[in-house]
């Protein structure tokens, strides 16, 4: 279970980090115009004494979880359906990760959710340039599932039907998306940050480097390093974390690790290390075609 202060911080993350796509651009592919949903959070109060840890080892159920809770701190705004599946003869078209209500405006939002990270294997300008570190996950496809699927649900005719049944009228869809890319380590120390048009310019961004360039690096710092849990992986890690993550020494070269480098307590920078067969992996990843 996350601790408190840990959920504070990442209630704190959720508030006040740079969206990760960028809703205008996203605006210049979708059909139908999109809120920024960021505009929800801004009366919502981030404690985490009255937050419920549904118990999920999925970072992005329990980013969900965050988001919710925002929601309903909020008192402008009325939090009508969660995670609603739709059903229609027994075929399931699709969920709603909210629905919500703003009682200043009477409208009915959409509001889908997005947490994602994505590491640089080809130039980087293109969304199939960029792999998740599962290898299942490609930047392009999901984003296309967010845009023509996820974003489209409430405007199919069934899933229409099946809303005025429900007594919901959708006036709006809404978007809001958090994450981080992971550029090569040669990248990101020369502050190289070539990325999609759909990313914000202003995101989050983290390294990642083979076990050999991590271990040149390292060598060549200071910092204390750190790995970092899959849970960890919102808002930045602190002097309290640390009873909670482990020091890092000498990692497995077969498998992929996130680490964090800390100084005086304060994180620097963040990162993934890949195993050689991870990469070649990954690219052949982005090699595949849509």
């Amino acid at each position: 279970m996350q601790d408190k202060s840990r959920i504070q911080a990442d209630l704190e993350w959720l508030i006040n980090s740079p969206d990760f796509l960028s809703v205008v651009n996203v605006n210049g592919l979708h059909d139908q115009y999109l809120l920024n949903a960021k505009q929800f959070l801004a009366d919502a109060a981030g404690d985490s004494s009255t937050f419920t840890f549904e118990l999920t080892h999925r970072l992005g159920v329990y980013f969900e979880q965050l988001w919710h809770h925002l929601i309903r701190s909020n008192p402008t705004v009325n939090l009508v359906r969660l995670n609603q599946q739709v059903i229609i003869n027994k075929q399931t078209l699709g969920e709603f990760d909210s629905i919500i209500q703003d009682l200043n405006s009477k409208r009915i939002v959409h509001c889908e959710l997005a947490v994602k990270f994505y590491l640089q294997i080809g130039g980087g300008i293109q969304l199939s340039d960029w792999v998740g570190p599962n290898l299942r996950d490609r930047f392009d496809r999901k984003f296309h599932r967010l845009l023509n699927h996820q974003l489209a649900l409430s405007v199919n005719d069934q899933v229409r039907q099946w809303l005025r049944q429900e007594q919901i009228n959708i006036d709006q869809t809404a978007l809001l998306t958090r994450g981080r890319l992971f550029y090569s380590i040669r990248n990101f120390l020369k502050q190289n940050f070539q990325h999609p048009a759909e990313v914000e310019p202003h995101h989050l961004r983290g390294f990642w480097a083979t076990h050999d360039e991590f271990i040149e690096y390292r060598n060549q710092t200071n910092y204390d390093w750190y790995q970092l849990p899959r849970m960890y992986w919102l808002s930045e890690l602190t002097a309290h974390d640390y009873p909670q993550v482990i020091k890092l020494g000498q990692l497995n070269q077969e498998q992929l690790s996130t680490v964090v480098a800390m100084e005086k307590d304060r994180e620097v920078m963040r990162g993934f290390v890949v195993t050689d067969e991870w990469l070649e992996r990954a690219q052949q990843r982005v090699l595949t075609k849509p």
